[in-house]
């Protein structure tokens, strides 16, 4: 890939929740793990998602029937490095389907704990 060229990056998860609460908990996990999380106890590392490469990018939530829903992720990532531009679109796109590993666990856990089902 060509030095400053934008590669989009796209994943996706199915989660066993209402669609709204869903959505209401994208935001939560997002500010805590996506943006926040990536430097963690390592200042010197430079997150490889940031919150310019969010603001390019969209979520789109679903449904399918009635509790499963879809969550697509799509991001228009531009490499830091041109000399490793691929490899660098490939660890950003592994990380984005990691993180988005831990949204469905995330959002899992918590509507368990919050009874976010209806009876």
């Amino acid at each position: 890939m060509e030095g400053g060229a934008v590669a989009i990056i796209t994943a996706s998860i199915k989660v066993d929740v209402p669609l709204e609460f869903a959505d209401l908990e994208w935001s939560e996990f997002l500010l805590d793990s996506l943006l926040s999380g990536y430097t963690r106890g390592l200042t010197d590392v430079e997150p490889l998602i940031d919150e310019d490469d969010m603001k390019a990018g969209k979520v789109d939530l679903t449904t399918e029937g009635d509790r499963l829903v879809n969550v697509v992720v799509e991001l228009d990532y531009t490499p830091r490095s041109t000399d490793a531009a691929d490899e660098e679109i490939a660890h950003a796109q592994a990380t984005l389907e990691r993180d988005l590993e831990k949204y469905r666990l995330f959002v899992l856990d918590r509507c368990e704990r919050m009874q976010c089902r209806p009876s």
